[in-house]
């Protein structure tokens, strides 16, 4: 390769990188304004135990669950999670909104849940303006 086609190469290879962050940000965003979910909530559902769970446990917590989760309306993730200690297992889940989630932890839910865990859930509503969704590649901004 001759100086001046290197030469070429090494513009090249600085500026396209600038040019793809500077772009980006702004085309993320763009793309996915139609697709924005108005008022995003995200529900912290924990469950406080007397005595520690294992991450074991939570697996099969899920196992026996987790398929009820896919293709639920209004529903967009939701995580399992548990406390270093082992005192507190969690589901995070972030749902279109609140009305959606209300939906679903309706009494009957709570009675099954207080009954399959031994303790009643506690439930922590958030609005989440925007949401970064790595696994898609998307930023999700709520319209409200």
């Amino acid at each position: 390769m001759d100086l001046k086609t290197r030469s070429l190469w090494s513009v090249v290879r600085v500026v396209m990188p600038v040019a793809w962050l500077l772009v980006t940000p702004a085309l993320a965003l763009g793309a996915d304004r139609p697709a924005a979910k108005p008022g995003m909530i995200v529900a912290i559902v924990t469950y406080a135990f007397t005595e520690p769970v294992s991450v074991k446990d939570v697996k099969h917590a899920a196992a026996r669950g987790a398929q009820r989760y896919l293709n639920l309306p209004g529903l967009l993730r939701k995580n399992y999670c548990l406390s270093e200690d082992g005192l507190r297992a969690s589901g995070v889940y972030v749902w279109e909104s609140r009305a959606r989630a209300e939906t679903f932890y309706n009494a009957e839910w709570r009675v099954a849940m207080t009954r399959q865990y031994g303790v009643a859930p506690e439930i922590v509503y958030l609005h989440s303006p925007v949401m970064v969704d790595n696994t898609a590649g998307r930023i999700v901004v709520d319209e409200e």
